[in-house]
């Protein structure tokens, strides 16, 4: 079979060009040649050797390579597939090296076949659980392994989020891979912030998990000075103490010197809507975290007191609403700040997702004024 032989670097160049000729022969695969070019099949429609159209790539005959699965599912048996074709998962979930995916009550007795293909597919999957449900105080994730590839069935993992890494274990802490982009628009915010005070911030996260938030924002140079956040959880307080330390130990600065001691520094396992008690906490930060969205609005009275009120604030938030009580929903956000001694600059009250039929999945960010 003929095959185009180009350099390793422009395969994916070559495969597309080859794709909108209809050069490109089916059911069969890319193959990698000795002398380090790959070689890509052509069907009998493409041009002979020595044609413009290769500019100077040369053509080689090979023997056909058999295309490798794209999806978990070409490992089943194609009368099982047939057979249940409706009922299999449509998509799941990765953290790290573990895989969680909801299997329909219909295929349950077919749940070790499923997750079988999975790690045959997935070689970087270690373990394959099925989804149960969220349970407890917490909402963490009722995990049932299926499938381990070393016999381990431990959930906890590690995780690199836009560059830096995080314990999870997700049957002990909620933790949601979809929310990366909000953390990306924290960081945003918290450099805003800084530039306005001309200064870096203190970041209060008194519902901080196991610490996405602060992983992006103590990975920024200079950004922070200090720091508190915490958990009720113990487990995800025992994964946010081990990430702090290590993002922590990390910390870089513009100008390549030793970065100071953050001060405050302080990681607890504690009721956030308790800490205003403590007289060391109370107007103490620049910036407040609130990701508690079954409760974040509930809970606003109690955490706002930690935002400094002599200079300018940003609380930023999620909540879950119902989509008729939108309005409702950011009027008591307003009550609450104004309540709090604050006064709104300007607010910003979007939906970041959809969370059901009738609620949504909201954000919003409150930069505040000084107390008159």
């Amino acid at each position: 079979m003929r095959h185009l032989s180009v350099p390793s670097a422009q395969t994916q160049q070559w495969l597309e060009r080859c794709r909108s000729e209809k050069w490109l022969a089916e059911h069969t695969g890319v193959s990698a040649l000795e002398d380090g070019n790959k070689a890509i099949p052509l069907n009998d429609s493409a041009p002979q050797a020595g044609d413009e159209s290769w500019m100077g790539n040369a053509l080689v005959a090979l023997e056909a390579k058999g295309k490798a699965p794209s999806h978990w599912s070409e490992h089943l048996d194609r009368e099982l597939y047939e057979a249940h074709k409706d009922d299999w998962p449509k998509a799941y979930e990765t953290q790290g090296d573990v895989l969680i995916v909801k299997i329909e009550d219909s295929i349950w007795p077919l749940a070790e076949t499923v997750a079988d293909a999975m790690l045959t597919q997935l070689p970087s999957i270690r373990l394959v659980c099925a989804d149960l449900g969220v349970h407890g105080d917490f909402r963490v994730r009722d995990l049932h392994p299926l499938a381990s590839r070393d016999g381990s069935v431990d959930t906890r993992t590690r995780i690199r989020e836009n560059g830096y890494l995080l314990w999870v274990d997700a049957s002990k802490v909620y933790f949601s891979a979809r929310l990366s982009n909000e953390r990306i628009e924290t960081l945003a915010t918290a450099k805003r912030l800084a530039a306005r005070l001309n200064r870096g911030i203190v970041v209060a996260d008194p519902y901080a998990g196991v610490g996405p938030s602060m992983g992006a924002l103590l990975s920024e140079a200079d950004l922070l000075t200090g720091y508190h956040t915490g958990d009720l959880n113990p487990d995800a307080f025992e994964l946010l103490s081990q990430n702090i330390a290590h993002l922590a130990s990390k910390r870089k600065t513009l100008d390549g010197s030793e970065p100071p001691v953050l001060d405050p520094a302080t990681v607890t396992c504690s009721d956030a809507t308790t800490w205003v008690d403590d007289e060391a906490l109370r107007g103490s930060s620049d910036m407040l975290l609130v990701n508690l969205p079954h409760d974040s609005i509930e809970h606003l009275p109690h955490v706002l007191p930690l935002l400094r009120g002599d200079q300018t604030a940003v609380l930023r938030g999620w909540a879950i609403v119902e989509r008729t009580q939108e309005a409702e929903s950011q009027q008591r956000i307003e009550a609450a700040i104004a309540q709090a001694g604050h006064h709104i600059e300007s607010m910003q009250f979007n939906e970041v997702k959809g969370f059901s039929a009738s609620k949504s999945f909201v954000c919003f960010e409150a930069w505040l004024g000084r107390h008159d």
